[in-house]
């Protein structure tokens, strides 16, 4: 079975930048400054990408083998979580070469982002995964008389559900007007 080997340029990410210039850019928000990642780079950036479903996996393992309930996941998942990030940067991102005086350029919003990689058909399969969730999720809630941890967990899921299902209707519109 070959691999794919995975380049600087092939990584994306919210604090990811591509630069023509210096290459591959992450750039921490907390500080200010950019860091170069070379191609040596990319296995333990790709770990570190990855801490986010890691550490909920971990919590969600604790949480059952202690039998914990819901904000005890909560707090164990932000605390894994902040830990792991907190290590990687100070092992990680803040021995590689800094870029100086980088600044991270605007990017394209989510509207045309959407716009431009998916088809309309992909985002009106979408739009109506998204509009079912948020009419669906809420009714089970009724229905099996949810309370306490579950209801509020249901109307936050569906309020972002929404959300995600307005930001579609936006970038469909955006595709269907401009062309994308």
């Amino acid at each position: 079975m070959s691999r794919k080997i995975i380049k600087t340029r092939d990584l994306s990410g919210l604090n990811i930048y591509q630069d023509p210039k210096r290459g591959t850019i992450f750039y921490d928000i907390f500080t200010q400054r950019g860091f170069i990642l070379t191609s040596s780079d990319v296995k333990t950036y790709t770990v570190y990408s990855s801490m986010l479903p890691l550490s909920f996996i971990v919590a969600f393992a604790i949480t059952s083998l202690f039998r914990l309930d819901y904000i005890a996941t909560i707090i164990i998942f932000l605390v894994i979580y902040a830990a792991v990030m907190f290590l990687f940067r100070v092992n990680f991102f803040y021995k590689l070469p800094e870029a100086e005086n980088w600044k991270p350029f605007k990017r394209e919003n989510i509207f045309v982002w959407m716009a431009t990689n998916f088809s309309r058909s992909r985002l009106i399969m979408l739009l109506l995964m998204l509009i079912a969730l948020s009419i669906l999720m809420p009714l089970n809630a009724y229905l099996e008389k949810a309370e306490g941890i579950n209801l509020y967990g249901t109307y936050a899921v569906t309020a972002v559900t929404i959300v995600g299902a307005i930001i579609t209707v936006i970038a469909l519109i955006k595709k269907i007007r401009n062309e994308y």
